[in-house]
Protein backbone atom coordinates (compact mmCIF):
# COMPACT_ATOMS: atom_id res chain seq x y z
CA UNK A 1 0.00 0.00 0.00
CA UNK A 2 2.48 2.28 0.73
CA UNK A 3 5.16 1.67 -2.51
CA UNK A 4 0.93 2.79 -4.40
CA UNK A 5 0.98 5.77 -3.27
CA UNK A 6 4.63 6.53 -3.56
CA UNK A 7 4.77 5.58 -7.34
CA UNK A 8 5.59 8.35 -9.13
CA UNK A 9 6.24 10.86 -6.41
CA UNK A 10 9.79 11.79 -7.01
CA UNK A 11 12.03 14.67 -7.08
CA UNK A 12 14.26 16.37 -9.57
CA UNK A 13 18.09 15.02 -8.94
CA UNK A 14 16.95 11.94 -7.07
CA UNK A 15 17.33 8.53 -8.98
CA UNK A 16 14.55 6.31 -8.22
CA UNK A 17 11.39 5.73 -5.48
CA UNK A 18 13.91 3.87 -3.04
CA UNK A 19 15.84 6.93 -2.24
CA UNK A 20 12.90 8.99 -1.76
CA UNK A 21 10.86 6.48 0.05
CA UNK A 22 13.50 6.65 2.33
CA UNK A 23 14.16 10.37 2.75
CA UNK A 24 10.43 10.66 3.29
CA UNK A 25 10.71 7.48 5.80
CA UNK A 26 13.56 9.61 7.80
CA UNK A 27 11.64 12.72 8.11
CA UNK A 28 11.13 14.27 11.45
CA UNK A 29 7.59 15.48 10.18
CA UNK A 30 4.86 13.39 10.23
CA UNK A 31 3.57 13.06 6.55
CA UNK A 32 0.53 11.02 5.52
CA UNK A 33 -1.83 11.38 2.78
CA UNK A 34 -5.50 10.60 3.28
CA UNK A 35 -8.46 10.36 0.58
CA UNK A 36 -10.90 12.78 0.65
CA UNK A 37 -13.14 11.48 3.47
CA UNK A 38 -9.80 12.14 5.57
CA UNK A 39 -9.15 8.07 5.88
CA UNK A 40 -5.18 7.57 5.92
CA UNK A 41 -3.31 5.90 3.18
CA UNK A 42 -0.24 6.36 3.69
CA UNK A 43 1.49 7.41 6.95
CA UNK A 44 5.36 7.86 7.18
CA UNK A 45 7.64 6.22 10.59
CA UNK A 46 7.50 9.44 12.35
CA UNK A 47 4.30 8.24 13.55
CA UNK A 48 6.10 6.13 16.25
CA UNK A 49 8.89 8.45 17.11
CA UNK A 50 6.88 10.96 17.72
CA UNK A 51 3.38 9.57 18.93
CA UNK A 52 3.97 6.31 20.12
CA UNK A 53 1.27 4.89 17.50
CA UNK A 54 2.83 2.18 14.82
CA UNK A 55 2.19 3.38 11.41
CA UNK A 56 -0.01 0.00 10.53
CA UNK A 57 -2.18 1.20 13.36
CA UNK A 58 -3.62 4.22 11.81
CA UNK A 59 -3.91 2.96 7.76
CA UNK A 60 -7.71 2.83 7.21
CA UNK A 61 -8.41 5.09 9.94
CA UNK A 62 -9.91 8.92 9.93
CA UNK A 63 -7.24 11.35 10.76
CA UNK A 64 -9.65 12.95 13.66
CA UNK A 65 -9.64 9.55 15.92
CA UNK A 66 -6.29 11.14 16.60
CA UNK A 67 -7.03 14.54 17.31
CA UNK A 68 -7.55 16.16 20.43
CA UNK A 69 -11.41 16.28 20.77
CA UNK A 70 -11.14 20.15 21.58
CA UNK A 71 -9.37 20.91 17.97
CA UNK A 72 -11.32 18.48 15.92
CA UNK A 73 -13.74 21.07 14.56
CA UNK A 74 -11.81 23.78 13.66
CA UNK A 75 -9.56 21.32 12.03
CA UNK A 76 -12.02 19.89 10.00
CA UNK A 77 -13.61 23.99 9.41
CA UNK A 78 -10.03 24.34 7.81
CA UNK A 79 -9.89 21.42 5.57
CA UNK A 80 -13.26 21.91 4.27
CA UNK A 81 -12.63 25.64 3.49
CA UNK A 82 -10.18 24.25 0.78
CA UNK A 83 -10.10 24.92 -2.97
CA UNK A 84 -9.75 22.74 -5.94
CA UNK A 85 -5.68 23.96 -6.10
CA UNK A 86 -2.69 22.35 -5.16
CA UNK A 87 -1.92 25.18 -2.82
CA UNK A 88 -0.95 23.95 0.35
CA UNK A 89 -2.45 26.07 3.22
CA UNK A 90 -1.15 25.97 6.81
CA UNK A 91 -3.10 25.88 10.54
CA UNK A 92 -2.09 24.65 14.25
CA UNK A 93 -3.38 21.38 15.50
CA UNK A 94 -2.67 19.30 19.09
CA UNK A 95 -2.18 15.86 19.11
CA UNK A 96 -2.40 13.51 21.94
CA UNK A 97 1.16 10.82 22.13
CA UNK A 98 0.11 6.93 22.82
CA UNK A 99 2.34 7.39 26.32
CA UNK A 100 0.40 11.23 27.52
CA UNK A 101 1.45 14.56 26.71
CA UNK A 102 0.40 16.80 24.21
CA UNK A 103 2.16 17.24 20.96
CA UNK A 104 1.94 20.51 18.93
CA UNK A 105 1.71 20.46 15.01
CA UNK A 106 1.71 22.97 12.01
CA UNK A 107 0.09 21.42 9.74
CA UNK A 108 0.16 21.69 5.96
CA UNK A 109 -2.03 20.15 3.82
CA UNK A 110 -1.79 19.70 0.18
CA UNK A 111 -4.56 18.72 -2.21
CA UNK A 112 -3.86 16.66 -4.96
CA UNK A 113 -7.26 14.58 -4.72
CA UNK A 114 -7.45 15.11 -8.75
CA UNK A 115 -3.32 14.15 -9.63
CA UNK A 116 -3.84 10.39 -11.42
CA UNK A 117 -0.48 9.68 -9.40
CA UNK A 118 -1.47 10.57 -5.56
CA UNK A 119 -5.42 11.04 -5.51
CA UNK A 120 -5.41 12.36 -2.25
CA UNK A 121 -4.76 15.48 0.28
CA UNK A 122 -0.82 15.62 1.27
CA UNK A 123 -0.70 16.27 4.78
CA UNK A 124 2.62 17.31 6.91
CA UNK A 125 2.84 18.05 10.54
CA UNK A 126 5.46 19.95 11.61
CA UNK A 127 6.30 19.50 15.11
CA UNK A 128 6.56 22.49 17.25
CA UNK A 129 6.14 21.60 20.94
CA UNK A 130 9.02 22.98 22.22
CA UNK A 131 8.20 26.49 20.19
CA UNK A 132 5.33 26.28 22.42
CA UNK A 133 6.34 25.54 25.52
CA UNK A 134 8.75 27.73 25.42
CA UNK A 135 5.85 30.72 24.58
CA UNK A 136 4.05 29.55 27.37
CA UNK A 137 7.13 30.44 29.66
CA UNK A 138 7.87 33.94 27.94
CA UNK A 139 3.94 34.44 28.49
CA UNK A 140 4.07 33.35 31.91
CA UNK A 141 6.85 35.24 32.67
CA UNK A 142 5.71 38.69 31.03
CA UNK A 143 2.26 38.05 32.81
CA UNK A 144 4.65 37.97 36.25
CA UNK A 145 6.33 40.64 35.40
CA UNK A 146 3.79 42.97 34.71
CA UNK A 147 2.24 41.97 37.75
CA UNK A 148 5.54 42.16 40.04
CA UNK A 149 6.15 45.44 38.95
CA UNK A 150 2.94 47.41 39.69
CA UNK A 151 2.32 45.40 42.98
CA UNK A 152 6.41 46.38 43.57
CA UNK A 153 5.80 49.69 42.92
CA UNK A 154 2.28 49.82 45.08
CA UNK A 155 3.42 48.22 47.96
CA UNK A 156 6.69 49.95 48.21
CA UNK A 157 5.12 53.03 48.41
CA UNK A 158 2.37 52.50 50.79
CA UNK A 159 4.48 51.94 54.02
CA UNK A 160 7.18 54.88 53.22
CA UNK A 161 3.95 57.10 52.79
CA UNK A 162 2.62 55.86 55.97
CA UNK A 163 5.92 56.23 57.62
CA UNK A 164 5.92 60.02 56.04
CA UNK A 165 2.81 60.77 57.46
CA UNK A 166 2.80 59.50 60.75
CA UNK A 167 6.63 61.77 61.18
CA UNK A 168 4.62 65.11 59.72
CA UNK A 169 2.00 64.24 62.56
CA UNK A 170 4.73 63.36 65.39
CA UNK A 171 6.07 66.72 64.73
CA UNK A 172 2.99 68.60 65.00
CA UNK A 173 2.01 66.95 68.35
CA UNK A 174 2.56 66.82 72.27
CA UNK A 175 5.55 65.10 73.17
CA UNK A 176 3.61 62.02 75.31
CA UNK A 177 2.53 61.66 71.74
CA UNK A 178 5.60 60.95 70.03
CA UNK A 179 6.10 57.60 71.41
CA UNK A 180 2.87 56.25 69.91
CA UNK A 181 3.77 57.55 66.40
CA UNK A 182 7.49 56.05 66.55
CA UNK A 183 5.64 52.64 67.34
CA UNK A 184 3.57 53.25 64.24
CA UNK A 185 6.45 53.90 61.99
CA UNK A 186 8.39 51.30 63.44
CA UNK A 187 5.26 48.67 62.08
CA UNK A 188 5.39 50.57 58.65
CA UNK A 189 8.96 50.27 58.27
CA UNK A 190 9.18 46.74 59.17
CA UNK A 191 6.57 45.84 56.86
CA UNK A 192 8.78 47.62 53.87
CA UNK A 193 11.71 45.49 55.41
CA UNK A 194 9.98 42.32 55.16
CA UNK A 195 8.36 43.09 51.30
CA UNK A 196 12.22 43.96 50.18
CA UNK A 197 13.17 40.79 51.52
CA UNK A 198 10.36 38.88 49.57
CA UNK A 199 12.03 40.31 46.68
CA UNK A 200 15.77 39.66 47.59
CA UNK A 201 13.91 35.62 48.11
CA UNK A 202 12.26 35.81 44.66
CA UNK A 203 15.26 37.29 42.83
CA UNK A 204 17.97 34.53 44.29
CA UNK A 205 15.67 31.73 43.90
CA UNK A 206 15.67 33.31 40.22
CA UNK A 207 19.12 33.78 39.37
CA UNK A 208 21.26 32.27 41.93
CA UNK A 209 22.72 28.29 41.06
CA UNK A 210 21.29 25.62 43.14
CA UNK A 211 23.99 25.44 46.22
CA UNK A 212 24.48 21.69 47.41
CA UNK A 213 26.03 21.67 50.94
CA UNK A 214 24.99 19.98 54.37
CA UNK A 215 21.96 21.87 56.12
CA UNK A 216 21.76 22.13 59.98
CA UNK A 217 17.82 22.33 60.81
CA UNK A 218 18.59 23.12 64.60
CA UNK A 219 20.25 26.57 63.18
CA UNK A 220 17.79 27.44 60.60
CA UNK A 221 14.52 26.89 62.69
CA UNK A 222 15.73 27.96 66.12
CA UNK A 223 17.01 31.23 64.04
CA UNK A 224 14.31 31.86 61.77
CA UNK A 225 11.68 31.50 65.54
CA UNK A 226 13.23 33.59 67.23
CA UNK A 227 13.08 36.37 64.57
CA UNK A 228 9.39 35.65 64.02
CA UNK A 229 8.17 35.08 66.81
CA UNK A 230 9.53 38.76 67.87
CA UNK A 231 8.42 40.23 64.69
CA UNK A 232 4.45 38.94 65.31
CA UNK A 233 3.80 38.97 69.02
CA UNK A 234 3.01 35.51 68.58
CA UNK A 235 4.17 34.48 72.15
CA UNK A 236 0.80 33.14 72.44
CA UNK A 237 1.15 30.25 69.83
CA UNK A 238 3.07 27.28 71.22
CA UNK A 239 5.57 25.68 68.70
CA UNK A 240 7.34 22.35 68.42
CA UNK A 241 9.69 20.70 66.43
CA UNK A 242 10.76 17.01 66.00
CA UNK A 243 14.11 16.48 63.49
CA UNK A 244 13.87 12.65 62.51
CA UNK A 245 16.85 12.16 60.34
CA UNK A 246 18.71 8.56 59.25
CA UNK A 247 20.97 10.91 57.13
CA UNK A 248 22.54 14.34 56.72
CA UNK A 249 20.25 16.75 54.11
CA UNK A 250 22.56 18.24 51.57
CA UNK A 251 20.24 20.85 49.71
CA UNK A 252 20.64 24.53 49.02
CA UNK A 253 20.79 26.24 52.78
CA UNK A 254 19.72 29.61 51.37
CA UNK A 255 16.28 28.11 49.81
CA UNK A 256 15.67 25.51 52.70
CA UNK A 257 15.43 28.65 54.76
CA UNK A 258 13.31 30.43 52.19
CA UNK A 259 11.09 27.36 52.80
CA UNK A 260 10.90 27.36 56.20
CA UNK A 261 11.13 31.27 56.84
CA UNK A 262 7.49 31.68 54.71
CA UNK A 263 5.54 28.40 55.93
CA UNK A 264 6.47 29.15 59.35
CA UNK A 265 5.63 32.77 59.33
CA UNK A 266 2.62 31.90 57.29
CA UNK A 267 1.48 29.80 60.33
CA UNK A 268 2.42 32.47 62.48
CA UNK A 269 0.59 35.36 60.62
CA UNK A 270 -2.98 33.52 60.34
CA UNK A 271 -2.79 32.11 63.91
CA UNK A 272 -6.79 32.40 65.29
CA UNK A 273 -6.01 34.30 68.56
CA UNK A 274 -9.98 33.54 69.23
CA UNK A 275 -8.59 29.92 70.09
CA UNK A 276 -7.30 29.24 73.91
CA UNK A 277 -4.78 27.46 72.39
CA UNK A 278 -2.84 28.25 69.51
CA UNK A 279 0.10 25.54 68.16
CA UNK A 280 2.65 25.20 65.26
CA UNK A 281 4.14 21.97 64.59
CA UNK A 282 7.36 21.14 62.81
CA UNK A 283 8.49 17.67 61.69
CA UNK A 284 11.07 17.05 59.49
CA UNK A 285 12.29 13.67 58.15
CA UNK A 286 15.14 13.07 56.08
CA UNK A 287 16.53 9.92 54.39
CA UNK A 288 19.27 9.47 52.09
CA UNK A 289 17.52 10.02 49.18
CA UNK A 290 14.97 12.77 50.22
CA UNK A 291 13.47 15.49 52.76
CA UNK A 292 10.06 15.48 54.06
CA UNK A 293 8.86 18.65 56.14
CA UNK A 294 5.15 18.80 57.74
CA UNK A 295 3.96 22.31 59.22
CA UNK A 296 0.88 21.73 60.66
CA UNK A 297 -0.90 24.53 62.29
CA UNK A 298 -4.44 25.15 64.29
CA UNK A 299 -4.77 29.09 62.77
CA UNK A 300 -7.96 30.35 60.98
CA UNK A 301 -7.69 28.01 58.11
CA UNK A 302 -8.07 28.26 54.10
CA UNK A 303 -11.47 28.31 52.61
CA UNK A 304 -11.61 25.32 49.91
CA UNK A 305 -12.43 27.98 47.49
CA UNK A 306 -9.09 29.54 47.65
CA UNK A 307 -6.60 26.61 47.80
CA UNK A 308 -5.81 26.76 43.88
CA UNK A 309 -4.61 29.66 43.95
CA UNK A 310 -2.51 30.29 46.84
CA UNK A 311 0.29 29.27 45.33
CA UNK A 312 -0.42 31.96 42.54
CA UNK A 313 2.18 35.20 42.64
CA UNK A 314 0.81 37.82 44.67
CA UNK A 315 -2.33 36.31 45.31
CA UNK A 316 -4.39 37.43 48.57
CA UNK A 317 -7.40 35.34 49.36
CA UNK A 318 -9.12 38.10 51.01
CA UNK A 319 -8.90 42.06 51.16
CA UNK A 320 -7.72 41.95 54.46
CA UNK A 321 -4.71 39.07 54.30
CA UNK A 322 -1.61 40.17 55.67
CA UNK A 323 2.02 40.20 54.07
CA UNK A 324 3.23 41.33 50.33
CA UNK A 325 0.89 38.02 48.34
CA UNK A 326 4.63 37.07 47.55
CA UNK A 327 5.19 34.81 50.09
CA UNK A 328 3.64 31.06 49.31
CA UNK A 329 4.54 31.97 45.35
CA UNK A 330 8.32 32.04 46.35
CA UNK A 331 7.22 28.95 48.63
CA UNK A 332 6.59 27.05 45.25
CA UNK A 333 8.87 28.12 42.85
CA UNK A 334 11.54 27.54 45.24
CA UNK A 335 10.46 23.89 45.88
CA UNK A 336 10.37 23.60 41.97
CA UNK A 337 13.69 24.50 41.53
CA UNK A 338 15.08 21.79 43.76
CA UNK A 339 12.76 19.38 42.15
CA UNK A 340 10.74 18.97 44.70
CA UNK A 341 6.73 19.08 45.59
CA UNK A 342 4.48 20.79 48.07
CA UNK A 343 0.89 19.68 49.41
CA UNK A 344 -1.36 21.83 51.41
CA UNK A 345 -4.22 20.90 53.26
CA UNK A 346 -6.79 23.64 55.10
CA UNK A 347 -10.50 23.74 56.67
CA UNK A 348 -11.28 27.44 57.26
CA UNK A 349 -11.78 27.45 61.28
CA UNK A 350 -9.53 25.12 62.14
CA UNK A 351 -5.91 25.02 60.74
CA UNK A 352 -3.85 23.95 57.42
CA UNK A 353 -0.91 21.92 57.18
CA UNK A 354 2.15 22.05 54.39
CA UNK A 355 3.76 18.89 53.53
CA UNK A 356 7.12 19.63 51.24
CA UNK A 357 9.44 17.00 49.48
CA UNK A 358 12.43 18.29 48.70
CA UNK A 359 15.42 15.55 46.97
CA UNK A 360 18.07 15.11 48.92
CA UNK A 361 22.04 16.28 47.04
CA UNK A 362 23.83 13.82 49.58
CA UNK A 363 23.84 11.45 46.60
CA UNK A 364 25.66 13.75 43.53
CA UNK A 365 23.92 12.42 40.80
CA UNK A 366 20.39 13.41 42.29
CA UNK A 367 22.23 17.22 42.46
CA UNK A 368 23.18 16.96 38.58
CA UNK A 369 18.79 16.42 37.97
CA UNK A 370 18.03 19.23 39.98
CA UNK A 371 20.39 21.24 38.04
CA UNK A 372 19.06 19.97 34.75
CA UNK A 373 15.44 20.82 35.78
CA UNK A 374 16.62 24.67 35.84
Amino acid sequence: MTINYLEGLSLAGLEGEDMFHSIVEKSNDIILITDDEYVIKYINGSVRRKLGTRPEEALGKSLFEFINPEKQNSLRDFVNRRDNSKESKLTEICLLAKKGGTLYFDVTISNLLKNEEVGGLVITLHDITDRKIAEEKLRKANNELDQFIYKTSHDLRAPLLSALGLVELARQDPEKEKHDYLGMIRKSLLKLDHFIEDINSFYRNEKLAIRNERIDFEEIIKEELDQLTNFYNADHVAVTYNINRISDLYSDSVRVKTILTNVISNAFKYSDKGKQESYLKINIQVTPDECNIKVEDNGIGIRQQYLNYIFDIFYRADENAKGSGLGLYIVKDTVDKLGGQIRVQSEYGKGTSFTISIPNFLNTEVHARAFSLN
